[in-house]
């Protein structure tokens, strides 16, 4: 039963890998987009709500430029590897083994 399930949902055509990969790749943009650094005032104002009155709440709100650093450098990696995923699918290339450059 295992076996099945795993044929079916893999894609089994190139076009359904491609547009698998298409999908992910924008997935990864709409994530990162989340992280994006000029949407700090209001990620950090979530957080607050989240965390406030913690620890962690204490940490985030004392250390705003870390914090705005962090989501950077995940905005910049989220949207590279999106970018990788959209132009493999446009190719019709596989980057499971990592033969995509970004």
């Amino acid at each position: 039963m295992a076996t099945a399930e795993l044929i079916k949902t893999q894609p089994a055509t190139a076009d359904d890998r491609s547009r698998e990969r298409e999908r992910r790749g924008r997935r990864w943009l709409i994530w990162s987009f989340v992280f994006c650094p000029c949407h700090l005032p209001l990620s950090m104002a979530v957080l607050a709500l989240i965390f406030g009155g913690t620890a962690f709440g204490s940490l985030i709100s004392r250390n705003t430029l870390g914090v705005g650093i962090v989501f950077g450098v995940v905005y910049a990696i989220g949207v590279g590897i999106g970018f990788r995923h959209l132009r493999a699918a446009a190719a019709g290339k596989d980057c499971s083994a990592g033969a995509c450059e970004i």
